[in-house]
């Protein structure tokens, strides 16, 4: 746990360990409809990934989960300006930029935080709970994009973080491996890569 940001009030659904930390923290990235397959952005297993969103989270293998959501920006400037004109018709789609059916639920719990870029770290709430935790637990899409740029940003910032390969989804299976071996390039140093089934048994006493 680093010690960057100031500890202040926790969001809804966060706690404190008898450490005082946020033991092993769950960052659940951009889980929308966009990227369910079928859709516009379709990763390659999106349906797998939230089921072992769930798993991780019925399981209580995490102490605390937070959820981002990728929303174009209001205001862009530099290549930001052109992004939102070739995507302006998902950006406005409502029902594309929601997180998927089945995790609403935990979102009702757990907080969750909008992004105008593609790194989570975007955002500051989300940047200063990741400094608290002992080790920021990596799910959710694009394996490519924005949960590697989350992951890029978690080193920088000095966070040990867990890429869990099952529940991370990107455009395409070779997308999905490349990531992978950049991940491992940063292991056993800042990144440690496991499936959901090793996370949730290490987690067992």
């Amino acid at each position: 746990m680093n010690h960057k940001y100031k500890m202040l009030t926790l969001p809804k659904g966060i706690v404190k360990n008898r450490e005082g930390t946020l033991g092993d923290l769950l960052l659940v990235v951009d889980m929308q409809n966009a990227y369910l397959e079928g859709q516009v952005w379709a990763c390659t297993s999106t349906s797998i990934v939230t089921d072992n969103i769930i798993k991780i989270i019925e399981a209580r293998a995490v102490e605390n989960v937070i959820f981002t959501r990728y929303i174009a920006p209001k205001n862009p400037v530099g290549t930001w300006i052109e992004y939102n004109k070739q995507y302006k018709e998902i950006n406005e789609n409502i029902w594309l930029n929601e997180l998927v059916e089945r995790l609403k639920p935990y979102v009702e719990y757990y907080p969750c935080y909008d992004k105008s870029v593609y790194s989570s770290y975007g955002n500051e709430e989300v940047a200063r709970l990741c400094s608290m935790a002992d080790r920021v637990i990596i799910a959710g899409v694009m394996a490519e994009c924005c949960v590697l740029a989350t992951i890029q940003d978690g080193i920088d910032a000095g966070d040990k973080i867990v890429y869990l390969m099952d529940a991370c989804s990107g455009g395409s299976k070779e997308y999905e491996e490349i990531t992978k071996k950049i991940v491992e390039y940063h292991s056993p140093r800042c990144t440690e890569l496991m499936t959901t089934s090793q996370f949730i048994e290490s987690k067992k006493f």
